[in-house]
């Protein structure tokens, strides 16, 4: 990005607007075809790979390697920074991030519950850190509504005999949080193309599934030195929980209630 940016002013008029719209989707390239960066400035899939040579690589894959090493550089995890303020500026990151999640428009929070309440079945996807947030909604949006099961995206990649078990009035709910696990862009994508509607929580990045999402929240994740904050998802499946029980009117959770107690599930 910085030999770019550097070079920018020296470019051709149509080098500077395909350099313009790497740098300005760096997180994208990864996943993005010169054809389809082509189509999108409406110029030709030469002129990308004529681009990339000229800027000093050997074509556009290697640009786009590239760009993928860097990223990895910049969107893992960081060394930690000095002891004496990691307390303060971990709270003072978490407050933010919450604040902003209440700038999320009510509505679309409402159109998210509506779509888990209405569907067959839940297919809760993600992988690696990721994952352990699919098994938390599952835990919670199970107790207010039946059919909601959260899946590994590495596992269901070697069993994918289980996408027979998939039919249009499902939805999955995928989980995606940098760095994008290439196991969950395959697996739901496959899932959308069975016909199951597809609604993402991602962070702010740009995920590569937000192509093929019928909605999506993207949540603030900012962290402190070493870690993304996990919060804000917990908060926000949370919520679509207390919504979707508000939509089903707590039926199914007066149900399981009743069976937890003539099982003594709890000891009080």
């Amino acid at each position: 990005m910085d030999q770019l940016r550097a070079g920018l002013e020296d470019f051709g008029r149509r080098d500077q607007q395909i350099a313009r719209y790497v740098i300005d989707h760096a997180e994208e390239i990864p996943f993005l075809s010169a054809g389809e960066i082509a189509e999108s400035l409406a110029v030709s899939g030469a002129a990308i790979t004529r681009f990339a040579q000229r800027v000093g690589f050997e074509g556009y894959p290697h640009l786009q390697r590239v760009i993928r090493q860097d990223l990895r550089a910049t969107l893992g995890m960081k060394q930690p920074g000095s002891e004496d303020s990691v307390v303060a500026r971990f709270w003072a990151s978490e407050h933010a991030n919450l604040e902003a999640l209440q700038d999320i428009p009510e509505a679309r929070l409402l159109a998210f519950a509506r779509a888990i309440a209405a569907a067959k079945q839940v297919w809760v996807v993600g992988a690696r850190s990721s994952y352990g947030i699919s098994l938390l909604a599952e835990t919670i949006l199970a107790s207010f509504r039946p059919h909601v099961r959260a899946y590994s995206a590495d596992l269901l990649l070697s069993r994918p005999e289980q996408l027979l078990e998939v039919t249009p009035q499902d939805v999955v709910v995928a989980f995606t949080l940098r760095r994008y696990s290439r196991a969950t862009t395959r697996m739901v994508r496959a899932l959308h193309k069975q016909g199951v509607q597809v609604l993402l929580i991602t962070d702010q990045g740009a995920s590569p599934l937000s192509k093929v999402a019928h909605q999506c929240l993207q949540l603030p994740t900012h962290g402190t030195d070493v870690l993304a904050s996990l919060a804000p998802f917990v908060s926000v499946i949370t919520l679509l929980a207390s919504l979707v029980a508000h939509e089903l009117e707590g039926g199914h959770l007066k149900q399981a209630e009743a069976l937890n107690a003539d099982f003594g599930v709890y000891e009080y």
